[in-house]
């Protein structure tokens, strides 16, 4: 038995965007329904509050000037900043932040960001470029670590001269900070007072010039009408088709979906009976797991690990029980065998094999660089994208990022749909 509603207006998915958008969308006056396929909201924001709080998801705001704060102070949310030392580890041994290594590690990383580096020369991949100026130089793979690691990238794929252009337009002032009551409160106060329906995935949007005809994948078989749809949907699901179009979007914008590419994050973590480490910040290592740091809200103490690229895809496919005996062997060989003797239990949030985001966040290939306006770019003032992957200044791949793009997409749709 199907049932069928109309609606003025339709959100797809109840992460960072999508909140921001229906929220942008009631404060403007307008009660839009979003449908989330999760048991939950927030997408890729994905708080533990078992022990403490760790974050299985996106961890960190930002930038002191990121649009997340204001959320985050009108709920009266406590903050820290993280510590801002990096230590490198290679081969086990650990080098200090004010060690030469580590501080070569950074002057590359730094150069691979910068756009003067990349200005009026060929697109080369991030690992193309580090090779040709520092080859065969242990810190120059490390600083390619890093780089996957922050763009959850393919070095081989990954475009230097767009890393450097989206560094460009970074407007969000410095630093990393946690949401010690845990990010999902975030979340949870952009939610206040929307109409949110939940399990409810989205399988197909039959559209045509003002309007879209959604059909759900619930027992109810339902389908829902609406004048204008804001989709949030990560990139890698549209990507994988598991949300379906007729007619088919528009060419331009299905060769800007797979012109980008969807990222792999893994993140670990390790809950101990008591601190047995001597960790001044974070730790970038050459092991399986690439980052470490301690989760100032875990109760336990927990340390966290992340990893990104291809490595983080390996750590997905190995399974739970294996990245974590891969990472008690890494964190022994760094800080002793009172490590492993003080665990307790541990945790693997595999982004890349989560059926409602195949992957973590995008990142710009060598030749994609129009991707992200292409998918800015409303179709026949009816479908209009948002999310991350959408993000035409230097905020891609973050929250607030995504939070932007919500509000983008309320405006625009408020602007074309209903502005008579």
């Amino acid at each position: 038995m199907s049932t069928s509603s109309d609606y003025p207006l339709i959100v797809i998915g109840a992460g960072a965007a999508g909140l921001a958008a229906a929220a942008a969308l009631r404060d403007a006056g307008y009660t839009p329904l979003l449908l989330e396929a999760r048991n939950r909201i927030g997408g890729r924001v994905w708080t533990d509050t078992q022990r403490g709080v760790v974050e299985l998801g996106a961890e960190f705001i930002h930038g002191d000037q990121a649009t997340t704060w204001a959320i985050v102070q009108a709920a009266g949310l406590a903050t820290q900043r993280a510590p801002e030392a990096r230590e490198i580890a290679l081969g086990g041994t650990r080098y200090p932040a004010d060690d030469p290594l580590t501080l070569r590690v950074e002057q590359l990383y730094d150069r691979l960001c910068d756009p003067a580096e990349h200005a009026h020369a060929p697109e080369y991949s991030a690992a193309a470029w580090m090779r040709r100026i520092a080859p065969d130089d242990p810190a120059g793979e490390l600083a390619l670590r890093l780089a996957a690691n922050i763009e959850a990238a393919d070095v081989e794929r990954l475009s230097a001269a767009a890393v450097a252009h989206e560094r460009a337009g970074w407007q969000a002032g410095t630093g990393n900070f946690h949401v010690l009551n845990g990010y999902s409160r975030v979340m949870a106060a952009l939610a206040t007072g929307l109409d949110i329906r939940l399990n409810s995935p989205v399988r197909q949007i039959t559209w045509q010039p003002g309007n879209a005809t959604l059909r759900l994948d619930d027992p109810a078989q339902t389908t829902l009408t609406a004048r204008a749809v804001i989709i949030t949907v990560p990139l890698g699901v549209l990507q994988a088709g598991d949300l379906t179009f007729t007619p088919d979007l528009p060419p331009a914008t299905t060769e800007a979906l797979h012109a980008l590419d969807m990222g792999h994050v893994s993140k670990l973590v390790l809950w101990f009976e008591r601190v047995c480490w001597d960790l001044p910040g974070f730790s970038s290592t050459d092991g399986i797991i690439s980052t470490w740091w301690q989760e100032p809200a875990a109760k336990p103490p927990a340390l966290m690990g992340y990893t990104g690229g291809l490595a983080g895809l390996h750590l997905a496919e190995i399974g739970e029980a294996a990245a974590l005996a891969h990472a008690l062997d890494e964190l022994t060989q760094l800080f002793g065998t009172r490590l492993r003797q003080a665990f307790l239990h541990g945790r693997l949030a595999a982004w890349s094999h989560d059926q409602w985001s195949r992957g973590a966040y995008s990142y710009t290939p060598i030749g994609a660089g129009a991707a992200r306006d292409q998918l800015a770019t409303p179709i026949a003032n009816t479908l209009f994208l948002a999310g991350e992957a959408t993000v035409t200044n230097g905020h891609v791949a973050t929250v607030h990022g995504a939070i932007e793009s919500g509000r983008r997409a309320a405006q625009t749709v408020l602007k074309i749909c209903f502005s008579g």
